[in-house]
């Protein structure tokens, strides 16, 4: 119930308070973002094996993973688990970023050239599956307790939801910028320019970026979405997006830096 129920009150909010004007029909973006969305949970719907929450019960069954290992108590294990499992999320984003196949399925959520509540489920269908698959490996490895998956999936929903939100944060709420994923952070991140989008990459906690040298507070100059070679209307129709993989042409930020030097 969580996910419908943030998506309609943020759907709300957009259209009372809308940070941005739309650039793209709305009806022919949001019946794809949600066409795809729903396409891909039912796939996944039929492969319960790469449930992150399955795989963290099996994981407790048989003792496997770093947690499980070191015997270490929920009061501990819970915490820790949330920030680790935010710590994995934030490479696993980077990866889909800088490897190349895995950058021509993720390209399909970056080249929606509106940013609002319906970008946030704009994933391929096949997307949803490795990422389901590289977070049921996580489960297994680290032996995350599964009450810590509940409830980071859920803080994470929240946070990603607000964060594509084509919303900004009410001045009362600001504070939160350098504690959580805001809709003014993430925003650089689906920005048109090619080092913007590589940066700010975590999933709930911005601390990553800043460990790691990702964080970007601002875009320079006007801030524009999506991706260059996708910049049409008629790549927001579905089959356009289900077929954006082959179309990709662009490549992740690793080559594009090699290539610049060479």
């Amino acid at each position: 119930m969580l996910l419908p129920a943030g998506f309609i009150v943020l759907a709300l909010c957009e259209a009372l308070r809308p940070s941005r004007l739309s650039t793209a029909p709305l009806g022919l973006r949001w019946f794809g973002n949600v066409a795809v969305f729903v396409l891909g949970w039912t796939i996944l719907g039929l492969l319960p094996f790469l449930s992150a929450v399955g795989a963290a019960v099996i994981a407790r069954e048989h003792g496997w993973g770093l947690f499980n290992a070191l015997s270490v108590s929920p009061a501990v294990a819970i915490p820790l688990s949330v920030v680790a499992l935010d710590f994995v999320a934030y490479w696993e984003h980077r990866l889909f970023h800088a490897f190349q196949p895995l950058w021509r399925l993720h390209a399909l959520h970056h080249s929606d050239t509106d940013l609002d509540v319906s970008t946030y489920v704009r994933h391929h269908p096949v997307e949803v599956l490795v990422q389901a698959t590289l977070d049921a490996l996580a489960a297994i490895i680290f032996g995350f307790p599964p009450a810590s998956l509940a409830f980071y999936i859920a803080l994470a929903t929240v946070v990603q939801m607000i964060a594509h939100g084509n919303i900004d944060l009410p001045k009362t709420l600001r504070w939160l910028a350098p504690v959580v994923v805001t809709p003014e952070l993430h925003r650089v991140h689906h920005s048109l320019e090619f080092d913007e989008n590589n940066s700010n990459f975590s999933n709930a906690f911005p601390i990553w970026d800043r460990l790691f040298g990702t964080l970007r507070l601002k875009q320079r100059g006007e801030l524009r979405l999506g991706l260059p070679e996708f910049a049409e209307t008629k790549f927001q129709r579905l089959d356009r997006m289900l077929a954006l993989p082959l179309l990709v042409t662009s490549t992740p930020l690793a080559s594009r830096q090699s290539g610049s030097q060479s």
